[in-house]
């Protein structure tokens, strides 16, 4: 294949690739090779050694005398040592060689959750840039990965670069991290060892290159930070104690680089997999707008695609080892819009408004509705967030469907036998609803000064306290044990601040096992943005909130506040699990993200540009 003059420093990898991925990658080899300044090799060392000859001398040691001189010694000796005497005698001269230090540069790429995606693009490029600038140095290279301290493999074959690709990890600084801690203490622990390995290697490497995230600091030595800039950029930072250097990068269409960043490295390869990945993944964009759905047991999640009338669901993997499948998706009729939307176990349904009635997508036997006064529902269609709605079927004896609408009312629709029950207002002023096991439902609404936690089914009182104001928003977390609520729920209230500046006050209340209850407030900036109600960790419940960047998922409790999730993107919608320790979300670019075990693992990593 031909090269552009340019790139034929790094011709021997860019044979690995398509003639597409050589133009991606040879914009990227152009414009960041500038930026790694002059090389440098560790100081010779070691005695010259002689290796061949040199020349032929008159001065020289007698062990390296040519053999005519001695047939001199033996034939004439007079005349040998005349030649002695005089000087004439000729020596073989040998070559010297200073034999030098065995040159390394080594390179740690950080293949944490925070450079998945297009970072890896920039992973790929210096990869090939340090491989072919150790070689012209007469140097060797290898490289690691951040989460496997001490681990080196060479850089002489594409399965080495494929094997890079394949070590992106969803915990942060590698797959050798189960750390609960935050990404940045992770990656310190891992430079740390890795430091330590290298300092102790023979040959100890005379160049270090860190390449990921952005951390403090030179890193190994050399420190490569790659971000997102802005949506279509990468920022990229080069510093050293000797200089510092920046550069942005303007991304490719995902269509170019989606190939590579899966090890696809030829138009062959990629014919043949294209279809089983993107089956893998779903057809169609995630919707950014519209939350995923999580079922009740948090075995499913539900996401709506963006222009389409559809959804995907996907059944969660059991473990991080366990492969996501394809999702199933599921389509209603064109030319209608869906006003509410549940998960009824794996199967994704709604409420769909006609002219002169609802209609019961999916909910089995439901049918149609009858339509009730806009004062109770509001049928406009194209909202940005779909209503919550609940779905009991115990068989053809009776189906009960709720449903919370934007006017704070619980409405409820009965099927019981083979006829319909007309519908109902169960309460008003109902601020949120969730699923609590097989036959109930509970629900949080204000009334008369305080908040009332009810449960239908036995149309029971679980809680009740005190609490003056308007409510804004409300989340709930736990589950129903007998008549007793475990876990908590909380309630948002504005309050105003200077130049018009506006903040809440969130009062969090915990329900906890063997503690006594207890309640707190948090006071939030207008820019925060809270999306639910963490799980019980020992007597503490907190809130999960986006950060203002959106770039961040934190844990904000009594106790203190806590990182979750670092976002390559920035993070457009979040669905936190009533029942159960799951969050999913997703960010700009469309990935879809599902964590569980207080964000320490993560069970999906799907979408977005690259798979």
């Amino acid at each position: 294949m031909r090269v552009p003059e340019a790139l034929k420093p790094w011709r021997p990898w860019l044979d690995w690739f398509d003639a597409e991925i050589v133009d991606l990658l040879g914009d990227l080899l152009l414009r960041l090779h500038p930026m790694l300044g002059a090389f440098r090799m560790r100081a010779q060392r070691g005695v010259a050694e002689p290796e061949g000859i040199d020349d032929l001398r008159r001065r020289g040691h007698y062990e390296r005398l040519l053999l005519s001189e001695w047939a001199l010694a033996d034939e004439v000796p007079e005349e040998f040592d005349r030649r002695a005497a005089g000087g004439e005698h000729l020596f073989l001269s040998p070559k010297l060689v200073a034999r030098e230090a065995d040159a390394l540069t080594v390179a740690v790429f950080d293949t944490g959750p925070g450079q998945l995606g297009a970072a890896r693009l920039v992973h790929v490029a210096m990869w090939i840039l340090l491989a072919e600038r150790a070689q012209a140095a007469k140097a060797r290279f290898a490289w690691g990965v951040l989460g496997a301290p001490g681990v080196l493999h060479p850089a002489d074959t594409p399965e080495r670069l494929k094997q890079l690709l394949q070590a992106r990890s969803l915990t942060p600084g590698g797959p050798a991290s189960d750390s609960a801690g935050n990404a940045q203490a992770v990656r310190d622990h891992h430079e740390r060892e890795w430091r330590r390995a290298l300092d102790e290697a023979d040959p100890s490497p005379g160049e270090r290159w860190s390449i990921g995230a952005h951390a403090a600091g030179y890193g190994l030595g050399h420190r490569v930070d790659v971000s997102r800039a802005a949506e279509q950029q990468l920022a990229v930072t080069i510093a050293s104690r000797q200089a510092r250097r920046e550069l942005r990068l303007a991304l490719p269409p995902p269509e170019r680089s989606s190939a590579l960043l899966r090890g696809e490295f030829e138009r062959v390869e990629v014919s043949r997999l294209t279809e089983v990945t993107r089956g893998a993944r779903g057809q169609g964009k995630l919707s950014l707008k519209q939350p995923p759905l999580i079922s009740w047991g948090a075995r499913h999640i539900a996401v709506p695609l963006a222009g389409e009338n559809a959804a995907h669901v996907y059944r969660l993997p059991s473990s991080e080892a366990t492969r996501l499948q394809p999702p199933k998706t599921t389509r209603w009729r064109k030319g209608k819009s869906l006003v509410a939307a549940t998960l009824t176990e794996r199967h994704f349904a709604g409420v769909i408004p006609h002219a002169e009635w609802l209609e019961g997508w999916q909910f089995d036997g439901m049918g149609r509705l009858p339509l009730v006064p806009p004062g109770d529902l509001d049928v406009t269609t194209g909202k940005a967030r779909l209503l919550p709605c609940v779905w009991f079927n115990r068989g053809s004896g009776y189906r009960h469907l709720l449903l919370l609408s934007s006017q704070r009312k619980l409405l409820s629709w009965k099927r019981v036998g083979l006829e319909h029950k007309a519908y109902e207002v169960i309460a008003d002023q109902v601020l949120a609803i969730a699923r609590s096991d097989v036959e109930r439902m509970v629900y949080l609404r204000q009334d008369e000064g305080h908040l009332h936690l009810h449960a239908i089914h036995r149309s029971q009182v679980l809680e009740r306290v005190a609490l003056l104001g308007p409510v804004n928003a409300a989340f709930l977390s736990g589950t129903c044990l007998v008549d007793r609520w475990q876990g908590g729920y909380c309630v948002e209230q504005i309050v105003g601040g200077h130049g018009g500046e506006r903040s809440s006050i969130w009062r969090v209340f915990a329900r906890i096992a063997d503690h006594p209850p207890s309640d707190y407030e948090i006071v939030l900036a207008g820019d925060w943005k809270v999306v639910g109600l963490s799980q019980p960790d020992g007597d503490d419940i907190g809130l999960i909130a986006l950060r203002p960047d959106r770039k961040a998922l934190m844990r904000i409790g009594a106790q203190g506040r806590s990182v979750l999730y670092e976002s390559p993107s920035p993070i457009s919608t979040v669905s936190v699990a009533v029942d159960a320790d799951l969050i999913a979300l997703v960010d700009l670019q469309g990935r879809l993200v599902v964590l569980r075990d207080g964000a320490r693992k993560m069970l999906v990593y799907t979408g977005g540009d690259d798979g």
